[in-house]
């Protein structure tokens, strides 16, 4: 068994799994939202208070993993767009005695749509989408994960909360204009599919099945159209804050995010011209987790 956990701008996230022949089968998964992004889109620093939620979060999650198992810490975009992402890192070796990975754009998304293609079977070229806090991957490549190209965008949900707390067309121009050099960078391959993963595709596919509460076994390999998906995105933007904490398929805390999450994703697959979204529940922390496999590398840390 191995584990890894992700330090995301929203959240973190715990994958334990056996890991054999390019397969990953989760033993362990959770995730706490800490909202590590709060302000950094502006401030361009993790803030204590949220630095403080997450070295909780990450202590809470790291006592769930089996001792002896060896353990891999990975940071995204909130940690590599802060300028105090080394104290941040400091206190991550101090607390759990692991050394703090944090990824580029590019790697991250390697690892993303890695993660994706090992859990379905799709047409080539697929293209990958990952939405997260802080930025989207979009990046095209083959069933058997190898990347033909894409990029990393500084737009996710977090962020565009921050920057229009409020539905304008100044946020629908934003995301159109930030996304229109990777989607014409990805259309050049022509894909044949497209994927969506990371929380906003997995709440998106849970909210319009309608289900009683969130399952990834339900979820996992769920396809919508664009209409629906332009629908559930309306709907959403028709709710307040408390009405949106009521869908029981929501994760508490992704309330606020949810629309502008959406928001990208349907302008992403406007763009890209797609009739059909296919939602993975694999995407970075699987993908990292067959890297480490296929390439033979053992981790550093261990419980």
């Amino acid at each position: 068994m191995r584990a890894v956990l992700d330090v995301g701008t929203n959240s973190v996230r715990l994958l334990a799994a056996k890991v054999s022949q390019g397969r990953v089968e989760p033993v362990t998964k959770e995730v706490r939202v800490t909202r590590l992004g709060q302000g950094v889109d502006h401030s361009k620093r993790l803030a204590p208070e949220a630095m403080a939620r997450t070295l909780a979060a990450l202590w809470e999650l790291f006592a769930l993993i089996p001792p002896g198992v060896p353990v891999d810490i990975l940071a995204t975009s909130a940690v590599r767009d802060a300028g105090n992402r080394e104290e941040f890192a400091r206190l991550v070796q101090e607390k759990l005695g692991i050394s703090l990975q944090i990824l580029s754009g590019a790697r991250e998304a390697e690892l993303s749509f890695l993660g994706a293609v090992s859990a379905l079977n799709l047409p080539d070229p697929i293209t990958v989408v990952d939405i997260g806090g802080g930025s989207t991957e979009i990046f095209t490549g083959t069933n058997a994960g190898g990347l033909l190209g894409g990029s990393s965008v500084q737009i996710g949900a977090v962020r565009l909360l921050e920057r229009h707390p409020r539905n304008s067309p100044e946020l629908h121009e934003e995301i159109q204009a930030a996304l229109a050099p990777a989607v014409q960078e990805n259309l050049k391959f022509e894909p044949k599919s497209f994927v969506a993963v990371g929380g906003t595709a997995n709440s998106l596919a849970a909210i319009i099945q309608n289900l009683a509460e969130y399952s990834d076994d339900k979820v996992a390999g769920f396809s919508f159209s664009l209409a629906e998906l332009a629908d559930c995105y309306a709907y959403l933007g028709r709710l307040s804050l408390e009405e949106r904490r009521q869908i029981p398929s929501l994760q508490a805390g992704r309330e606020d995010i949810i629309v502008y999450g959406a928001a990208i994703l349907l302008h992403a697959a406007r763009m890209m011209g797609v009739a059909k979204i296919h939602v993975s529940t694999s995407s970075l922390l699987h993908g990292y987790l067959i890297s480490q496999l296929t390439s033979g590398q053992l981790t550093k840390g261990c419980k």
